[in-house]
C-alpha cells in the first residue's frame, strides 16, 4: 500500500477552500434566486395597492382581484354636507387598469429603485402603498355630473321688508346653494387616483345670495301704500265711542308677505300675529271692558289695502248698584237702563216689593241687551223728553222723526237696545192692535216686544192717535207717521243700536 505525505502548508488551504466554494454556491444560488425573481417570481410579500392585498400573487392574479376590488366592487361616496350618496366609480368616467397596476405593483423591487428597496426589504421595512393606475374620462364624467344639481341645490330665501330708520327696506332671506359642476369635475380630474382611493367625491357648490335689488326698488316705487296704516277699531255701542289704534310701523313690517308675480310686487299680510296683538289692546282696558270679536275672517290685506279698520265691539261688564231710599224695582229700572224683569233674573230671591236701601243687587251686562251682532255706522237716538227720533249714519244725523211714546203707566224703557225684529204687521191681542212696519227693539217682559211702529189700527179699522204724535200716547212702543215707520223698516237693519234717554 502506497502512503501519500501532506504537509502541513497543504493542510492550511482545505479551509479556506472550502469557505471559497461555499461562498461560491451561496453567490450562485443569490444570483439564481435574483434572476428567478427578476423573471418570473411573484409580486414582493406585503405590497398592497390602496387597501388590496397583492403580495405574494402573480401578475395576473393581482390583475384579477384589482379588477374585483377596484372597478367590480367598490362604492364611491358622492357628499355635499350631510347628504350622502353611493355610486360607481365607473359611472364617473374612474377606472382602475388591472393590468398596469398590478405590473406596478409587480415592479416594486425590480424597477430603478431596486437596490434602495431590495435593502429596505432586507431591513424588513414595509413597502409603501402603491397607488393604483387610474384612466379617466372627462366625457363620461361630465354627463353624470350634470344630473346631480337637483339633489343639492337649495334655492335662496324669498327676501323680505322691515321698517327701519324710517323707511321700509328688503333684506334678503336665507343664502342658498348652487351645484358647480364644473368645480367638482375639475377636482376629479385633477385627483382621480386619490378620490377613488379615498372613496369620497364631494360635490362642489357655491352659496346663492338672496336677491333684494329688484324689490327694493319696487318698494321705493310702492312707498306710499307701504305707509298706509292698518287701523284698529273698538266700538263701545252704550257709549257710542270709538277707541282707534293704528299698527306699529315695526309690527306691521313683520306682517308683511312681499311676492314678486310676473315682475310684479304684490305684497299680502300674514294674520298670525294679529290675535295677539288684539289681545294686547284689550288689556289696555282697565276698567273690565272687553273685547267683542266679529264672527268674521280678519282680511288684513285688503283692509290694508283699502284703508278699512278692524273693527270690534266693547263689552261692559256687570256691575253692582246700591239701593237708595226711595228706590223702587221699576225705578231702579228707569235709572239704570236694565228692564225691571232682567235685574230680578240676575237677583234670584230678591223681593221686589221690598229693596233695603244700602242693599249692592247685580246689575247684568248693558251689552246683554244686544243679542245681535252690532252695526256701526248705523244709530238710533230716541228723546223721551223732545218726543223725538234721530237716525245717524256714518256719524251725521240723516233724520229726525216727531214720535210718541208710552204714557206714565206704561211707560217707554230708557236704555241701550237694538233691532232685533222685522214684522210688516204685528198684532197685540191685550189691546186689539194691529201695528205696521214693527220693529221690536226690547223685551218689557219675557215673551213681550217693544219697539217701533206707524199709526196703529183696531180690528174695526180705526186708525189711532194720528193727532197726537208728539205726545206720549202709547202703551209702550215708539209710533210714527205710516210714511216714517215705512222708511224706518227698510233702514234699521237687525243689529242697528237703539239709544232711548228720559
Amino acid at each position: 500500500m502506497a502512503h501519500y505525505h501532506v504537509d502541513d502548508n497543504q493542510r492550511s488551504w482545505v479551509p479556506w477552500l472550502t469557505l471559497s466554494a461555499v461562498l461560491l454556491a451561496v453567490g450562485w444560488l443569490l444570483i439564481g434566486a435574483y434572476l428567478y425573481f427578476r423573471a418570473a417570481g411573484p409580486i414582493v410579500s406585503s405590497v398592497k395597492v390602496g387597501d388590496t392585498e397583492v403580495g405574494g400573487l402573480t401578475v395576473e392574479q393581482a390583475a384579477v382581484r384589482i379588477d374585483n376590488e377596484w372597478n367590480r366592487d367598490r362604492v364611491l361616496l358622492i357628499g355635499h354636507g350631510d347628504q350622502i350618496f353611493e355610486g360607481n366609480p365607473l359611472e364617473f368616467g374612474l377606472w382602475v387598469d388591472p393590468n398596469a397596476t398590478a405590473r406596478k405593483a409587480y415592479e416594486y423591487g425590480r424597477g430603478s429603485q431596486r437596490w434602495s428597496e431590495l435593502a429596505g426589504m432586507l431591513k424588513g421595512a414595509t413597502p409603501p402603498e402603491i397607488l393604483p393606475e387610474v384612466v379617466f374620462s372627462p366625457k363620461v364624467a361630465a354627463e353624470q355630473l350634470a344630473h346631480w344639481a337637483g339633489l343639492v341645490e337649495v334655492e335662496p330665501g324669498a327676501p323680505t321688508i322691515a321698517f327701519e330708520n324710517g323707511k321700509w327696506i328688503a333684506k334678503p332671506g336665507t343664502d342658498g346653494i348652487a351645484y358647480d359642476a364644473e368645480a367638482t369635475l375639475k377636482a376629479l380630474a385633477d385627483n382621480p387616483a386619490l378620490i377613488l382611493r379615498s372613496g369620497y367625491l364631494p360635490l362642489m357648490t357655491r352659496p346663492v345670495s338672496s336677491p333684494v335689488d329688484s324689490l327694493q326698488q319696487k318698494l321705493d316705487e310702492m312707498q306710499a301704500q307701504l305707509d298706509r296704516p292698518l287701523l284698529v277699531h273698538a266700538y263701545d255701542p252704550i257709549s257710542d265711542n270709538t277707541l282707534e289704534w293704528s299698527v306699529p310701523r315695526e309690527l306691521l313690517a313683520s306682517w308683511l308677505q312681499p311676492e314678486v308675480v310676473n315682475n310684479e310686487l304684490n305684497i299680502t299680510l300674514a294674520e298670525s300675529g294679529f290675535g295677539a296683538y288684539i289681545d294686547s289692546l284689550e288689556k289696555e282696558l282697565t276698567d273690565g271692558r272687553s273685547f267683542i270679536l266679529p264672527a268674521v275672517a280678519y282680511n288684513l290685506t285688503e283692509r290694508w289695502q283699502t284703508g278699512q279698520a278692524y273693527t270690534v265691539i266693547i263689552r261692559h261688564p256687570p256691575t253692582l248698584y246700591d239701593v237708595q231710599a226711595g228706590d223702587t224695582l221699576l225705578k231702579i229700572a228707569w235709572n239704570t237702563g236694565i228692564p225691571f224683569w232682567m235685574i230680578l233674573q240676575a237677583n234670584p230671591g230678591m223681593d221686589m216689593e221690598n229693596i233695603p236701601a244700602g242693599q249692592a243687587i247685580k246689575l247684568p251686562s248693558k251689552n246683554d241687551l244686544l243679542p245681535y251682532p252690532v252695526v256701526v255706522g248705523k244709530r238710533l237716538v230716541l228723546s223721551i223728553t223732545d218726543q223725538r227720533l234721530r237716525v245717524f249714519e256714518n256719524g251725521s244725523q240723516i233724520k229726525e222723526f216727531v214720535i210718541s211714546t208710552g204714557i206714565d203707566r206704561s211707560p217707554t224703557q230708557p236704555g241701550i237696545f237694538q233691532v232685533q225684529t222685522h214684522e210688516l204687521e204685528a198684532y197685540a191681542s191685550v189691546w186689539d192692535l194691529y201695528m205696521p212696519h214693527f220693529i221690536g227693539i226690547y223685551e218689557a217682559w219675557p215673551g213681550f216686544m217693544n219697539g217701533f211702529h206707524g199709526l196703529p189700527k183696531l180690528s174695526n179699522g180705526t186708525r189711532l192717535w194720528a193727532s197726537i204724535l208728539g205726545k206720549p200716547a202709547s202703551f209702550g212702543c215708539i209710533i210714527l207717521t205710516l210714511e216714517d215707520a215705512e222708511w224706518l223698516y227698510t233702514w234699521a237693519e237687525k243689529g242697528v243700536v237703539v239709544e232711548i234717554t228720559g
